[in-house]
């Protein structure tokens, strides 16, 4: 689909630029918006094609190649990998050189591992309700949930089988066998060897009763959740332990640390045996004090609250209003500070350096504007409204031009501007400058190049490239 489209406007922009299009030895440009745009840029070996305002675009660069036809779908190519964004956030195809990947959520998830032929291969496939897959080992498996299937080296099993889920299935691990009848209501385990027998063993009538033991683990429940008990017995020595009476007292023990709850979740106390860490809230969420060698907070919601570790400072002020966050990093050898300050949780102000120097800057003020800036190399981005809460790049590519009414872009010496998806157009390139209202005004400014032309060539006076340049209903006068 992609491939053609691209075909059929190419033709047309090929034959249609040949007879009209702008052209000096900088760019080749012509604009019918909101049905055509093109333009090529020789000194930046860029291109950029638009069609129906912004619900096609094609860009070429040097390191990245994109189409996208929204809302529907989008595709990027880099040297290192190839993205296909559609239904977005749910379909996502990826591939690089290791794998390839395809998931459309939740029915779909598909991946093939590109490993050399003497290196085992392990595949799966789902088309929901559907799945097969194959092992390192060439055992396949597959089924038709949830009527009846097989699966094998998956969710921590050896082999899980299931009829009628949930109906009937059997969990086949290492050292015993789960059996499921009516999941998650009865339960049994047995050890897989007779030897193992008094290791691995136990049943559960859920809510009311289960009792199991699976080698060093002993879990125990009376009418779920209100009774619960687990221990655990390593073969190191170590132990843990945990009891719950729900909601009126919950204690859980081991060697790092010990948790007593009462009347969950208003009152919990957290200690640790060399003492340090301790946790007090009292109540939950409104009262917190944490202590401890490397840490320290309090927290007085919804007014104020703060944890402060040895890299992180984290707080808050009349929660949900105001959130801020500092951080220390260390990253290749090198020492950077992040500063956040977020407001109402979806708005924000960003700012990392090292040193004295600017690294990043990014500020959202939602649904209102955003803008992201990067100190090295010299680039800038922001964009009026912001109306998506989260950034995803299937979400961006596909529907972000849609629900942008201006954008600006700035990379080194490359900016370009745009108003109204395109309806009036400003970009420059070092010295050289365009300015564009759709197909009706075009100005262009360069160091040795000063041109006006109206509709397209109806109409131009000016200089090209040093050279006298005068157009009347679209023939060069004087050229």
């Amino acid at each position: 689909m992609l491939k053609t489209l691209n075909f059929l406007i190419l033709i047309f922009l090929s034959i249609y630029s040949h007879l009209y299009a702008y052209e000096d030895l900088q760019e080749k440009r012509f604009n019918l918006w909101p049905i055509f745009f093109f333009s090529q840029n020789y000194e930046l070996n860029s291109t950029r094609v638009e069609a129906l305002g912004p619900l096609y675009q094609k860009t070429s660069f040097s390191k990245e190649n994109a189409t996208s036809i929204r809302p529907i779908t989008s595709k990027v190519v880099t040297p290192e990998a190839k993205k296909i964004f559609f239904i977005s956030p749910l379909g996502i195809y990826q591939s690089d050189s290791q794998s390839s990947t395809l998931k459309i959520v939740p029915i779909i998830n598909k991946t093939w591992y590109k490993y050399s032929p003497e290196e085992p291969e392990e595949t799966q496939f789902t088309f929901f309700p559907f799945f097969t897959g194959k092992t390192s080992s060439n055992e396949t498996y597959g089924g038709f949930f949830p009527f009846y299937g097989k699966i094998k080296n998956r969710f921590g099993a050896d082999e899980i089988t299931f009829f009628l889920w949930p109906l009937y299935s059997k969990t086949k691990y290492e050292e015993y066998t789960a059996y499921n009848i009516l999941w998650p209501f009865v339960r049994t385990i047995s050890a897989n060897q007779e030897q193992n027998r008094s290791l691995y063993q136990g049943f559960k009538i859920w809510p009311f009763y289960g009792n199991f033991r699976e080698e060093e683990q002993e879990r125990k429940f009376i009418l779920w959740p209100f009774y619960i008990k687990e221990i655990i017995h390593s073969s190191e020595g170590d132990s843990s332990e945990k009891l719950i009476i729900f909601p009126f007292y919950i204690r859980e023990k081991n060697e790092d640390f010990e948790k007593k709850i009462i009347l969950w979740p208003f009152f919990q106390k957290i200690t640790t045996p060399d003492n340090s860490y301790s946790q007090l809230d009292a109540p939950w969420p409104f009262f917190r004090k944490i202590q401890g060698k490397e840490i320290e907070g309090k927290r007085f919601w919804p007014l104020y609250g703060y944890v402060k570790k040895e890299d992180t400072f984290d707080s808050f002020v009349l929660w949900p209003l105001y959130f801020y966050k500092k951080t220390y990093i260390s990253y290749k050898g090198k020492n950077y500070q992040e500063e956040i300050h977020r407001f109402l949780i979806l708005s924000k102000a960003q700012k990392t350096w090292e040193g004295n120097q600017t690294v990043a800057r990014e500020v959202k003020i939602w649904p209102l504007l955003h803008t992201i800036s990067q100190g090295s190399p010299e680039g800038k981005i922001w964009y009026f409204p912001a109306i998506l809460p989260i950034f995803d790049e299937g979400l961006e590519r596909n529907y972000g031009p849609l629900l942008k009414l201006m954008e600006y872009y700035k990379k080194e010496e490359y900016v370009i501007f745009k108003i109204l998806w395109g309806l009036y157009r400003y970009e420059r390139y070092k010295t050289r400058k365009v300015q564009e209202i759709g197909p009706i005004l075009r100005i262009v400014d360069g160091e040795k190049t000063g041109y006006v032309e109206i509709l397209e060539g109806l109409f131009g006076i000016g200089q090209k490239d040093g050279s006298a340049v005068l157009k009347i209903f679209y023939i060069p006068i004087k050229e």
